[in-house]
């Protein structure tokens, strides 16, 4: 998530060099969707952007293109205030932020909903690959059984069931996570 402010008025032309920046990067390999979030609340100035890569290879090739270089120095001339950068990995980047996101809501619910969501879709995803898979599993020794069903499993996870169970949990996985 990178957060960058634009000069006072020159928004439009802020926006406009940003949406170039994102169309250059959703064209790089691994590139797995951005977001621009707007500034959520009266005053607030600061935009809130998310690139979203399938590695670290394939963002560092992103963060180091010619291409990001050039929209970068553009962007500065149009900027108020230093860019942030944060960056997640792991669980937290199955959450999706929500769209009324502002500055003082976490990127990512509390951590016990977010063990909750991710246990109700690792269930509804072994569950019934054991069910259709068990007859070949079981002629497997068991650590290649695992290594089998692991990778499917995390696809299917990442890509169908973890985006599911965001959409439908929602309000709850972000209901009062601003405060605690």
């Amino acid at each position: 998530m990178i957060t960058r402010v634009p000069r006072v008025g020159r928004e439009r032309e802020w926006e406009s060099l940003m949406e170039g920046a994102l169309r250059a990067a959703r064209a790089f390999p691994g590139n797995l969707g951005t977001l621009i979030l707007k500034p959520g609340r009266e005053g607030e100035r600061a935009y809130r952007i998310l690139v979203r890569f399938d590695s670290s290879r394939n963002l560092r090739h992103w963060e180091e293109s010619p291409q990001r270089q050039k929209v970068l120095k553009r962007l500065e001339s149009v900027e108020s205030e230093p860019v942030l950068i944060e960056r997640a990995i792991g669980l937290e980047t199955w959450f999706e932020p929500p769209g009324t996101a502002v500055p003082s809501q976490p990127m990512a619910p509390p951590r016990h909903k977010m063990m909750i969501a991710s246990s109700i879709g690792v269930y509804l995803t072994i569950t019934p690959m054991l069910m259709v898979l068990r007859p070949v599993l079981d002629r497997l020794p068991v650590y290649v059984a695992t290594m089998v069903l692991v990778p499917i499993a995390v696809l299917v996870l990442t890509y169908v069931v973890m985006p599911a169970i965001t959409k439908v949990l929602r309000p709850w996985l972000y209901r009062g996570s601003t405060g605690g």
